[in-house]
C-alpha cells in the first residue's frame, strides 16, 4: 500500500463510476421497442448501440487499468462505483435520462474516461 499510485486509483474509480452510470443510462433505452421515443428511429438506434459499445470499451480499459492496482483496492473502488452510480443517475432530470442528450453524454463520458485510463495503461 505504501507505493500505491493514487492517480491510477482516482482514474480507476472515476472510470468505474462512469461505466456503471453509463450502463444504467443505456439500460433505460433497451429493449428499443419498449424504450423512450428518443431510442426509436435510425439516429436513436445508432446512439443506443454506440453508447453500449462505448461502455464495453470503457470496461475493457478498466480491466487493463485494474491490473496496475492491488486487487483489494480495485474491488473496493469498483464496489463504491456499483453502489454509488445508480444514485447519481436518479439525481438527473427524467427528460435528460430518456433523451438523446443523455446518450450523447454517455458517449462523451465514456470516451474521456477511456482516454484517461489508456494514458495510465501506456505509462
Amino acid at each position: 500500500m505504501a507505493n500505491l499510485d493514487y492517480h491510477v486509483l482516482a482514474g480507476f474509480l472515476a472510470g468505474a463510476l462512469v461505466a456503471v452510470w453509463s450502463t444504467v443510462m443505456v439500460s433505460g433505452f433497451l429493449p428499443r421497442a419498449a424504450g423512450p421515443a428518443a431510442a426509436r428511429g435510425l439516429i436513436g438506434g445508432i446512439l443506443v448501440y454506440a453508447s453500449a459499445a462505448a461502455v464495453c470499451v470503457l470496461l475493457a480499459a478498466l480491466i487493463l487499468a485494474g491490473r496496475l492496482l492491488p486487487w483489494t483496492v480495485g474491488v473496493i473502488a469498483a464496489g463504491v462505483a456499483v453502489l454509488g452510480a445508480p444514485f447519481l443517475v436518479q439525481l438527473l432530470p427524467k427528460w435528460f435520462r430518456s433523451s438523446r442528450t443523455g446518450l450523447l453524454a454517455v458517449l462523451a463520458l465514456c470516451a474521456v474516461a477511456s482516454y484517461t485510463l489508456s494514458s495510465f495503461i501506456r505509462a
